[in-house]
């Protein structure tokens, strides 16, 4: 799956943008509801995200601030 023309790739530390692309495919999901791992394999499927996952203590941090954002977007 290839990325659409004119969109720049995602990082790990784009929470905002990672939790608008997640409210998009999942609306009717509770974020508080969706388990650690589970967010991190829905965000490692987003064809724009580029780059490793961050080790452990970084990934937490990451997903917690995906979430945030996914959660203050409702």
């Amino acid at each position: 799956m290839g990325e659409p023309l004119g969109w720049e790739p995602l990082g790990w530390d784009d929470a905002d943008e990672i939790a608008a692309i997640l409210r998009d495919r999942f609306p009717s999901t509770d974020p508080d509801a969706v388990s650690a791992l589970e967010l991190a394999r829905w965000t490692r499927e987003i064809p724009l995200l580029s780059g490793e996952p961050p080790a452990a203590g970084e990934l937490q941090r990451a997903l917690e601030a995906i979430r945030d954002a996914w959660r203050a977007a409702r």
